[in-house]
């Protein structure tokens, strides 16, 4: 019974954990991201501006993930360069600052 409840409790912390944004997260955002995500001169996105992300999140998160890593130009011309033009940030650490980005819009009042 001891183990089965250990085992319940180490899952849902791990769950708990996942869900949060890191550090890691954060950090690549107010490095990187931000430049154009907190700065209301960009075309981006803003993170203070839910409504911006609606149409993002309704595509999903792995759509996400995939326009931040490869990039994308939008109808109007505006560009996400692949990685923030950060090409030496890894995979993890791009999936990292959009799953920040996604807690930020949430915490506005927008959910995927």
């Amino acid at each position: 019974m001891r183990i089965a409840i250990a085992a319940i409790l180490a899952l849902a912390a791990a769950a708990a954990s996942a869900a949060e944004p890191s550090d890691e997260g954060r950090r690549i955002f107010a490095k990187v991201c931000s430049a154009c995500h907190a700065n209301d001169l960009s075309e981006a996105p803003q993170v203070k501006q839910p409504e911006m992300w609606a149409p993002r999140l309704s595509k999903g998160r792995e759509a996400l993930y995939r326009s931040a890593l490869e990039g994308f130009v939008g109808p109007t011309g505006e560009e996400m360069p692949p990685r923030g033009g950060r090409p030496e940030l890894t995979d993890s650490e791009v999936r990292a600052a959009v799953d920040y980005i996604v807690s930020l819009t949430q915490q506005k009042g927008t959910t995927p």
